[in-house]
Order: structure tokens, then sequence, then C-alpha cells
């Protein structure tokens, strides 16, 4: 469920206060260091820090589909194929 709120933003995005959370002041802003939901930006952040964590256990990206990745071995290999739905 919490899937896009794990990616690391790249660039510097402000956003208003939600509902909620705002001190009353309109002026002020919330300045994003991690992904939410609903933003354009969140399916790749997230996609670069799991790609970025596969790697460092020895999976590759597939050249034909990047959400296939794959770890080859002596004794075979392991796919891992990702599927996630933003519905």
């Amino acid at each position: 469920k919490t899937a896009f709120l794990n990616g690391d933003l790249a660039e510097e995005l402000w956003m208003r206060q939600p509902p909620g959370y705002s001190n009353g002041d309109p002026s002020q802003a919330c300045r994003l260091l991690k992904s939410v939901y609903g933003l354009k930006q969140a399916p790749r952040c997230w996609y670069e820090k799991l790609a970025a964590e596969l790697g460092k256990l020895g999976y590759e990206p597939s050249a034909s589909d990047p959400a296939l990745f794959v770890k080859r071995g002596s004794d075979g290999s392991i796919d891992v194929l990702l599927y996630v739905d933003d519905v």
C-alpha cells in the first residue's frame, strides 16, 4: 500500500500544507524529501530505489523488460518480475 512513499526525490519539490496540518499561515509550504502518493515522479523514484537495492543483491534488469530482474548463478537463475498497480 505504501511502496511509492519509499522513493527518494532527486529534485526539490514543494507543496501546500495538507488539510489538518496547516498552522494557519497560507504563505508557508512543505518541502518534500520523499515521494508522495499521487506525485507524477513517485513510481519512477520507487523503481530507482528498488532497482538499486536489487542491484546490490546481484540482480540485473532485463533489456527487454525493465520490470524483470534476473540473477544468474552457476546452479541456475532467479527471476523477479515486478508489478505495481496504482489503482
